[in-house]
């Protein structure tokens, strides 16, 4: 992946299928691209100043977003870095990605998301910060959270630790409420966790101890029953089981103002596919693999709307960290590359959704949840487009972006790739698109 500066260039996109479904735009186009907003949209358009991408076969949506990724910068650059991280979400269609504040110290003030904001500043693909909800992610003392939104926060999280009891979560939506943004939550009874995999055949073949179903079912009770008596937005990530996407349904219906997302992992594998996996990477999530049934009740709430959103999960993991016996490597995924296609796979080509709807789910979707205008793709409007290629390819870590060795795609075949994407002025781009730009 290459990035690139665009400033004072004109860009023309030619033969792509451009879907949009909140535009109600799907065909074969050409977008011209001046100054970093789209100038011009329609059929065979000359070619112009500036340079031309052959995209014959590929796709141009609107920018897509990620919900939920974390990188390792600063204090874990051995995982993530800024850089590494950005450039995966890029090669992965991902425009913008929301990145956990769990680092080396925690995400928890101004000079932290600063930090961020410096760094990601040259990046095509744009850091959408998610600052602690308590000082240090500890769960207790309440971060400063109006300097934090000055800073740039677009939503709070204490991360996979989650806020650990009610008292916590009440003060923490009481106090975001009046600033209009979410808290991102991770639902799990803490005196119930403690397992590895799934409480069921996943334990009782593997022998190891299982996280049972009620341990999310139980906290996504109490954590939605926090948001209704506060009337506080509240979104609740990686829901896993069918209980608690019927719980999200019920409340949604009540008109609780509270979210879902599901991580794609989560959609592409149950735990009949860690046990044939024989321990191997990437399978080892938080919350775990669960049956069958889960997922197919999880694709439905997809279908519905009960599920604003599918992440990414990205969690990545060095080879130092890999390199152990099962029960020692750390939970998640290397999955911002793969995400995409792995979607695809698991729902478009099965006929559980359209491409169109899939689309929605990582861009109108995510940007509801986050309480921010839709990106469409008019004439007049900035340039935040994902470039994709509908077309078989072998995931190889080695020649990725990420650091993460992590990702259960290892060596297989998916249907779609990232080629990149288009943020104004600047764009992020395959070597092979990148060439073709000279600025």
């Amino acid at each position: 992946m290459k990035e690139l500066n665009l400033r004072g260039n004109a860009l023309l996109l030619k033969g792509a299928r451009v879907l949009d479904p909140g535009a109600g735009l799907d065909g074969v186009m050409d977008l011209r691209i001046v100054e970093g907003r789209i100038a011009e949209i329609g059929p065979a358009l000359n070619a112009g100043a500036g340079a031309v991408l052959d995209l014959s076969g590929a796709l141009v949506t609107p920018g897509l977003v990620d919900l939920r990724s974390r990188f390792g910068e600063p204090g874990q650059e051995e995982r993530e870095t800024i850089a590494t991280g950005l450039r995966a979400a890029a090669a992965g269609g991902f425009a913008e990605v929301c990145v956990l504040p769990e680092t080396t110290p925690p995400i928890d003030d101004a000079a932290g998301l600063e930090f961020w904001r410096t760094r990601a500043a040259s990046h095509a693909a744009r850091l959408l910060p998610v600052a602690c909800v308590t000082r240090g992610g500890s769960g207790e003392i309440l971060a400063d959270l109006a300097e934090l939104v000055d800073a740039g926060a677009v939503a709070f999280s204490d991360g996979y630790r989650g806020l650990p009891g009610a008292h916590a979560l009440r003060g923490s939506l009481l106090y975001a409420r009046q600033f209009k943004r979410p808290i991102f939550q991770l639902s799990a009874d803490e005196s119930l966790l403690g397992g590895e995999v799934h409480e069921g055949r996943a334990s009782l073949f593997s022998g190891l101890k299982g996280i049972p179903s009620i341990a999310e079912d139980i906290a996504v009770y109490r954590d939605i029953r926090c948001a209704e008596y506060e009337n506080a937005p509240l979104h609740l990530q990686l829901l896993s089981t069918r209980e608690s996407v019927d719980l999200l349904r019920e409340a949604r219906e009540r008109g609780v103002p509270v979210s879902g997302d599901v991580g794609v992992h989560h959609l592409c594998f149950t735990e009949e596919d860690f046990l044939a996996s024989d321990y191997g990477p990437g399978l080892r999530l938080q919350p775990p693999l669960r049956t069958e049934q889960d997922r197919r009740a999880l694709i439905a709430a997809l279908k519905d709307g009960v599920l604003s959103a599918i992440v990414s999960d990205h969690r990545p993991a060095d080879f130092d960290r890999m390199d152990r016996e099962f029960s020692y490597r750390p939970f998640g995924a290397s999955s911002l590359e793969t995400c995409i296609g792995a979607a695809v796979k698991a729902l478009v080509e099965t006929g559980e959704l359209s491409l169109g709807r899939l689309v929605e789910l990582f861009s109108d979707g995510p940007r509801a949840v986050l309480g921010r205008p839709a990106v469409r793709i008019a004439v007049g409007q900035v340039a935040c487009l994902s470039l994709l290629r509908n077309e078989s390819w072998t995931y190889r870590r080695t020649a990725g972006q990420s650091r993460g060795v992590n990702s259960p795609w290892e060596g297989q075949e998916l249907p779609m790739r990232g080629l990149g994407v288009l943020n104004g002025d600047l764009a992020c781009l395959d070597e092979s698109l990148a060439e073709l730009i000279r600025v």
